[in-house]
């Protein structure tokens, strides 16, 4: 093994590598399954191994690419396993950093062919590591702030299927970067030739990737209008509701007035013949006909009254015990359609869990109150079938894949700058959620 170029080829390999693992890694810092720095030292364990390896086979005559991508393979594997997400997610953010390491890979060494040309010349020289290092140092920050673009916009859709197939447009642009710059001949090289190929991938990157980001962009404009119409679509279904069930509660009421008429003539009756135990016979009779009062008042406003009200009924239908105490004014600070979507999708899955109950009573209990700013609903039911949780999320219970009111749940939290918590223990399922004015 000769140690003039043992050392060079290691070093070289390990200053290209960790930039991109550091890179890769940066936006799922929040998303990691395991603490950050024991990623990181496994990773760059790894990449040392990768690197002193490459080292020898170099040092030895060999070319080292065989080695470089059956690591390779390795660190994505790890990258896969560690971070916690949708997978296509994860592959198109990691194509992104790679196609930008080989770009900035390929312009290093033309550049180093053009200043220091020699036909025996190779690129993993310290020189080259320093030459890398420079151009990957100015190009950076511009590449950071792309990338943090990307990241938000990519984190900001929900769209599996778009997923599904949205990462093998950039796949394709990394191998055709791939197959011209896999190789480096000094002639070839320092040819300006060589230089325009970069140019054009590195515009096809970037247009590849801007069309895409256009195009979620787009995805996520028409998911919030959509999300909007159906918030004001049960805002307006919850109004027309409490609205017949007004015209009802009328309708009930000019019934009971004829009818006490009637019962007071039957009351007056049993008096003039003194027959109290008659009459108290006739009043348990009439009393056990009575309806149960669900109309009564949950919270001084007016909108989330008529959500409760709504599930109030259907929780009395299927014998659910249906506790619920809001304090809340009578105007909302925040945004009243949000808060009364939140709020029915809430109760909805909760009445939808205790329908299911089979071994116990149902119940539903639900707390809310607004103080300091900020709105809190802790929403506690039961719930015999336990819930799966999949890359932080939770799987339908009614149809295969994500459950849309948990998520529903968690988006409209985060757009008033709070957020949506579930738990589940020991047949009881909990949402606590924070809204911020």
């Amino acid at each position: 093994m000769n140690p003039d170029i043992f050392w060079p080829a290691a070093v070289n390999l390990f200053a290209v590598a960790v930039p991109m693992h550091l890179i890769a890694y940066s936006p799922f810092r929040d998303r990691l399954r395991f603490p950050l720095r024991n990623v990181l030292a496994v990773v760059l364990l790894l990449q040392l191994v990768q690197s002193v390896l490459y080292g020898a086979i170099i040092s030895q005559g060999g070319s080292g690419k065989g080695a470089e991508l059956i690591l390779a393979a390795f660190s994505i594997g790890i990258y896969f396993f560690s971070v916690r997400d949708n997978r296509p997610k994860i592959l198109f953010l990691y194509l992104f950093v790679t196609d930008y390491v080989i770009i900035v890979r390929g312009f290093s060494a033309f550049l180093e062919a053009n200043l220091f040309f020699r036909p025996d010349m190779v690129f993993f020289t310290y020189r080259s590591t320093l030459i890398y290092l420079l151009a990957l140092g100015l190009s950076a920050p511009f590449m950071l702030r792309l990338f943090s673009e990307a990241r938000e916009k990519v984190f900001g859709v929900d769209a599996p299927g778009f997923w599904r197939t949205a990462w093998i447009v950039p796949a394709f642009t990394t191998v055709v970067v791939m197959i011209f710059t896999f190789d480096f001949e000094p002639q070839t090289v320092r040819s300006f030739s060589f230089l325009l190929a970069r140019v054009l991938l590195l515009l096809c990157t970037l247009v590849v990737y801007s069309t895409l980001l256009g195009a979620l962009d787009s995805i996520r404009r028409q998911a919030a209008l959509a999300e909007q119409a159906q918030v004001q679509e049960q805002l307006l279904n919850l109004q027309r509701m409490q609205h017949e069930q007004l015209l009802q509660y009328n309708e009930e009421v000019k019934a009971a007035r004829h009818d006490l008429r009637q019962h007071l003539n039957v009351i007056w009756a049993y008096l003039d013949r003194n027959d109290i135990g008659g009459l108290k016979d006739y009043l348990t009779a009439y009393e056990k006909k009575l309806p149960p009062d669900i109309r009564r008042t949950f919270t001084k406003n007016f909108a989330l009254n008529a959500v409760c009200t709504r599930y109030a009924e259907e929780a009395r239908k299927y014998g659910i015990d249906y506790d619920v105490e809001l304090d809340m004014p009578e105007k909302l600070p925040l945004n009243e359609p949000e808060v009364c979507a939140l709020l029915g999708n809430l109760l909805e899955n909760a009445v939808d869990a205790c329908k299911e109950v089979r071994r116990s009573a149902p119940f539903l209990r639900v707390r809310g109150a607004w103080e300091d700013s900020h709105i809190v609903f802790a929403v506690d039911n039961s719930c015999e079938q336990k819930p799966v949780w999949k890359d932080g999320r939770l799987l339908s219970s009614k149809r295969k894949g994500f459950g849309t009111g948990t998520w529903a749940i968690q988006k409209a939290a985060e757009r008033c700058g709070g957020m949506a918590r579930f738990t589940y223990q020991d047949g009881i399922f909990s949402a606590s959620v924070f809204l911020y004015a």
